[in-house]
């Protein structure tokens, strides 16, 4: 992910890039919001990080002008203000969401990773990672290639899509995947895991299914 990261407190500008690129992602920082709106120009962004208290021109300006103009670029704004009204104020200048400090990188990624799945997804697909799984398709989308899906596969990802980050037993997927009320002795549950997982990690070289033994599974991937 490309950030820009406008904040004139080094400190935390400098921070935030550190973590941004121990992350995975790549990031600029801009020191006010002149500079601001000059990079946005010049460099294809995926997501702002904006300090309402700038030099120039302040976050709020520079939102109204980055939506007046017609981009959809996806912004946070990062304010030590806690009123609600300021928060009111950030999203009707056109922010998708606000941050206060201080705060930790944890929270910042985990906005982050919640307002990119919203301009991502809609209503006919759910993205997690650089992959899309097509609800009506039932084909799962990757930068190289698709991966094709029995009926219980997809149940099975979609599933473990609407339920990411917490430990899902064996007895609930029989429940929600297969309509059974109770955990067969077969190992069906097993064995379909183990089929989605193979083809996930041949396809997209990246490990979402953990096992967790003795209380399921739970599956990462924003």
């Amino acid at each position: 992910m490309e950030i820009l990261i406008a904040e004139d407190e080094i400190r935390i500008a400098d921070s935030l890039k550190k973590n941004f690129l121990q992350s995975g992602h790549h990031a600029i920082i801009a020191k006010d919001g002149e500079e601001t709106l000059s990079m946005l120009h010049k460099i294809q962004f995926d997501l702002l990080l904006l300090d309402w208290r700038m030099p120039k021109l302040s976050g709020l300006e520079v939102c109204r002008k980055i939506r007046s103009g017609g981009s959809e670029i996806p912004i946070i704004l990062l304010t030590a203000l806690t009123d609600i009204s300021n928060k009111v104020e950030a999203l009707n200048a056109g922010a998708d969401d606000y941050i206060t400090k201080p705060f930790s990188f944890t929270e910042v990624m985990a906005r982050i990773n919640a307002v990119a799945r919203r301009y991502k997804s809609s209503a006919n697909s759910i993205v997690f990672g650089d992959n899309t799984l097509n609800l009506i398709t039932r084909v799962v989308t990757t930068p190289k290639t698709q991966i094709k899906l029995t009926d219980k596969e997809f149940d099975l990802l979609k599933f473990f899509l609407d339920n990411r980050g917490i430990i899902i037993s064996k007895e609930l997927i029989c429940e929600k995947v297969w309509n059974l009320p109770f955990s067969p002795k077969t190992n069906i549950v097993e064995a379909a895991v183990k089929n989605l997982r193979k083809k996930l990690e041949e396809t997209t070289e990246q490990k979402f299914i953990k096992t967790i033994y003795g209380e399921g599974y739970i599956f990462f991937g924003d």
